[in-house]
């Protein structure tokens, strides 16, 4: 059905339909399109006089006689007839009297862009994709200290390039929502198996993450992205949410993580059946292992210091995933015994390498809230330190910038304690959180660990040079102490080095190490090969 309005009329019409935000489009009460926005346009992939040359029905799934009757006052259906039909896009229609009284009929098109606010969101998962959607939360890493350099402004302008580029790469059927501060929802319609889910993730954080140029500052995006999907994490918007929140939380917590999916509530009760048991025993019988990844003095390549790890090889289920039985022993109260192992172990290794003249500054030891809420847990430490004669200076407890946001006062205070006794306190994973800055001054840190996200492009990424050397004038000024995770190139630590950062760890410097195979290390700083 081909409209009989005028290009004049035309125009007139499309004027007012581009006041609305929505993509829109009008029909008379016959049927015939009479104009549409250019966000209908662009969402339908038709020209305005293609769509001009199309009827109501053939952009309508469903039957639109009742509308054009009069019977029905609205109509939700799918758009079909345009390039785009195969994304299902919702197609909404409302028949609009001209006024009081027999006159024209007009119906009104209009489209969900794929720009959406959390309650259409929730609509969408309840209405159409509760048997298959997958939803991602999407973290930008960046931002605290893109404000901290450039401002409000240039915050939200990356955070809305990075929305652009969203809305560019997701498939028509798809939408996205910022979420406020660092995090963007998107949700993609379909059931997809997790190897479909990681390959669509992995495409979908390249097209995030080229280079942008934000007031006149090249900026290299960084994102971690916790993915859930329907029916599997459930089937109703909230509890996607919950676990897409959860799984992004867990990219945090590996060792080179962009992407994560979330593990359905099932399997995490089904890890706590398999592995507590089993994990009581290897702390028991001292079945686990320890793993060194050594802190280096980039200038000389000196080992300085070493980040205790903890392994654990299950001589009937295999090796396990350090996530997993951490994730076990925190909800099964046996992360105080679990880190108590831990802290006799390294505690004994550094009293051996101490005894054997090895140089070995300091270690650091992954510490969580769970474990300094136990009320025996200081008085533990200082016991163990004393058994193996070292003082509290050669302690170094990491809590992640993550567990620090959700600290309670009990547990600060109980660190400040720590602090004042000669503990050194560090701030692990810094620049994954969105006020990481404000919380580096609540606490008395001694040492800030960088984030890999931070320096993955510092070889060239002149935004990402500026941010570090501002924390290194910032912790120069304040005494604190500065690492660097994730150094994985030479030219990375050759600008490292440039910009003033002494110290950091990654496997260009070293790989996580036995303690034989550190104890080796040190030997040869000691005595060195001919």
């Amino acid at each position: 059905m081909v409209s009989h309005v005028d290009e004049a009329g035309a125009g007139a019409i499309e004027g007012l339909l581009e006041r609305i935000e929505r993509p829109a489009a009008l029909a008379d009460g016959q049927g015939a399109i009479l104009a549409a926005n250019g966000a209908f346009c662009r969402r339908s992939g038709l020209e305005p006089a293609t769509l001009r040359q199309r009827s109501l029905q053939e952009l309508c799934a469903a039957d639109v006689a009742p509308l054009l009757a009069g019977s029905a006052a609205t109509l939700r259906s799918d758009l079909v007839g345009v390039p785009q039909a195969d994304a299902a896009i919702p197609l909404f229609l409302s028949r609009l009297p001209s006024g009081v009284g027999p006159g024209p009929v007009w119906c009104l098109l209009e489209l969900l862009d794929q720009r959406v606010n959390l309650a259409d969101l929730d609509g969408l998962v309840a209405d159409r994709y509760a048997d298959g959607a997958v939803l991602l939360h999407l973290q930008v890493l960046q931002l605290d200290l893109v404000r901290g350099r450039l401002g409000i402004a240039a915050c939200e302008a990356l955070i809305e390039e990075i929305a652009h580029r969203l809305e560019a790469a997701l498939p028509a059927g798809g939408f996205f929502s910022r979420q406020g501060g660092d995090r963007l929802l998107a949700l993609v319609p379909g059931a997809m198996g997790i190897d479909a889910v990681r390959d669509m993730a992995g495409g979908l954080l390249a097209s995030l993450k080229s280079p942008t140029t934000v007031l006149e500052h090249v900026i290299e995006p960084s994102l971690n992205v916790g993915i859930s999907r329907a029916p599997d994490d459930g089937s109703e918007f909230p509890l996607l949410l919950d676990a897409a929140t959860r799984a992004l939380e867990e990219t945090h917590r590996q060792p080179f993580p962009s992407c994560c999916i979330a593990a359905p509530v099932e399997r995490s009760v089904q890890l706590q059946e398999l592995l507590a048991r089993p994990l009581a025993l290897a702390i028991e019988q001292e079945q686990l292992e320890l793993a060194f990844q050594p802190i280096i003095e980039l200038e000389s390549g000196r080992v300085i210091a070493a980040e205790v790890l903890c392994r654990w090889d299950d001589p009937v289920l295999g090796r396990q995933s350090p996530a997993d039985f951490i994730d076990v022993a925190e909800a099964t109260a046996q992360i105080s015994s679990l880190g108590r192992w831990v802290m006799e172990r390294a505690f004994e290794a550094l009293h051996r390498w101490d005894l054997a003249g090895l140089q070995l500054g300091r270690i650091c030891v992954n510490v969580s809230p769970l474990q300094v809420q136990d009320p025996t847990w200081s008085s533990d430490l200082l016991m163990a330190l004393e058994r193996h004669q070292l003082t509290p200076d050669r302690i170094v407890l990491e809590l992640t910038e993550g567990s620090i946001l959700e600290m309670s006062t009990h547990v600060a205070d109980q660190l400040r304690d720590l602090r004042r006794q000669g503990f050194a306190l560090a701030m692990d994973d810094f620049g994954t959180g969105y006020s990481g800055l404000q919380r580096l001054t609540e606490l008395p840190f001694s040492e800030v660990k960088i984030d890999r996200s931070l320096i993955s492009a510092i070889d060239y990424d002149q935004l990402q040079q500026a941010m570090l050397s501002a924390v290194i004038r910032l912790s120069d000024a304040t005494g604190i102490m500065v690492v660097v995770e994730g150094v994985e190139r030479s030219r990375q630590r050759q600008m490292l080095l440039t910009l003033g950062c002494r110290h950091g760890q990654g496997y260009q410097l070293s790989a996580p190490l036995s303690e034989q195979e550190l104890e080796a290390l040190l030997q040869s700083q000691i005595a060195p090969e001919a």
